[in-house]
């Protein structure tokens, strides 16, 4: 028997397993790595939102902490709701091996693994990508330290750095190296347990699409012009059996999206709202910058956040976007197949399936949000008008 979880997550569990997020056995160990990684995301959010109450407040600086409180909610809310649903996801994943374990046909296999192999691809590019982010805000953030110890001059590299510390969270400048630690710390684990919670989500919707590929698979061998022609016994027997699993491997698609998407439904509409919250301010905050060249680390910062927020927008509406295409694609086969050569009573069954698949399936956060390119494109377009109108009355 192969273990799906050698073969297309051992990315997945190398992010999570050092934060105890990771769907084994739970013991002491795992929930306390679990509730610490936990409380020094929520510890840094409540300290960027206290700077509200206890500092001065005006457009500008409100606008400063909403556009870096927003991406450290991002990064605390999906491990946060993905720990609280451990056990769903364990058993969504418990159902993709079970379904892998009952296919038999060679080519259904090759299209399971096509698209496992497809996500694990994702990931380890969201990876590289992670690890190359990592380096570069590593070296912005700490290059003045590591500058003024390697050449020393009478006045320090790094009083820029606590400088720009203190004036954007409005603290004592002695605390801001504490400050930097804890709030670097805190976006470095955020966002290691963000791809590996958002790329293993990305990974169930495309074991989704190759359900949906078998199902497409399954109907044009069932409706094959050699059975069609020679439909004694033996082949009507066949072909009712193909196409009862054509429409069962369509059914446990469509239930496991379903399964999937009611138990994040909540944090799916409360993420959408963070995202195009981030991504305004962040935008904002780059137009706000009265010397963009001497701040250029700042500058550099607020785009790697709107640039971020680009891709996991794009990357989640595009697997939902495929996931429809791939559920219509199963009505379009079994529209186009010669269903008209079968004996009545499969014309009838085929009849049934297409009023099945007749109906579009998408992937819908309570009904005021689908997964679509179109619903991407909706989502920028927010942004940018949010953006424009806040710019303009600043």
């Amino acid at each position: 028997m192969v273990c799906i979880r050698k073969r297309f997550f051992n990315s997945n569990r190398l992010l999570l397993l050092p934060f105890g997020l990771w769907f084994d056995e739970e013991t002491i160990v795992t929930r306390f790595q679990a509730t610490l990684f936990s409380s020094l995301l929520i510890s840094s959010i409540v300290f960027q939102l206290s700077r509200l109450f206890i500092a001065e407040c005006n457009f500008d600086f409100i606008v400063k902490i909403l556009s870096s409180t927003s991406i450290y909610v991002m990064f605390a809310s999906v491990p946060i709701v993905f720990w609280i649903h451990m056990k769903t996801i364990t058993y969504l994943f418990d159902q993709l091996q079970y379904i892998y374990d009952r296919l038999k046909d060679r080519n259904e296999i090759a299209i399971y693994d096509k698209y496992g192999y497809f996500a694990k691809h994702v990931t380890t590019v969201m990876i590289i990508i992670l690890v190359c982010d990592l380096c570069g805000s590593s070296i912005i953030i700490y290059w003045p330290f590591i500058l003024n110890i390697i050449v020393p001059k009478n006045e320090s590299y790094a009083i820029r750095m606590t400088q720009f510390i203190s004036v954007y969270f409005n603290v004592s400048e002695k605390y801001c190296v504490l400050v930097l630690v804890h709030l670097a710390a805190a976006a470095s684990t955020g966002l290691i347990v963000f791809i590996g919670t958002g790329t293993m989500l990305f990974s169930y919707l495309q074991h989704i699409c190759g359900m949906f590929e078998i199902a497409s698979y399954r109907i044009e061998q069932a409706m094959a012009s050699e059975l069609l022609h020679k439909c004694h016994i033996k082949n009507r027997n066949v072909i009712c059996r193909k196409m009862i699993c054509a429409i069962d491997i369509q059914r446990q698609a469509m239930e496991f999206a379903k399964h999937l998407i009611t138990s994040m439904e909540g944090i799916v509409l409360f993420l959408i709202i963070i995202t195009v919250l981030c991504m305004t301010c962040n935008l904002l905050r780059i137009f706000q910058i009265e010397s963009p060249m001497e701040r250029m680390d700042e500058v550099l910062l607020h785009l790697w956040a709107v640039l971020f927020i680009l891709i996991i927008l794009f990357l989640s509406n595009y697997v939902g976007q495929e996931v429809t295409d791939y559920s219509n694609h199963v009505y379009e086969i079994t529209y186009n197949v010669s269903w008209y050569l079968a004996p009545l009573y499969i014309q009838k069954l085929n009849l049934f399936l297409l009023q099945r698949s007749h109906n579009i399936f998408t992937l819908s956060a309570g009904g005021l949000f689908t997964a679509s390119l179109k619903c991407f494109a909706t989502l920028v377009k927010v942004s940018m008008s949010y953006f424009t109108f806040m710019y303009s009355i600043q």
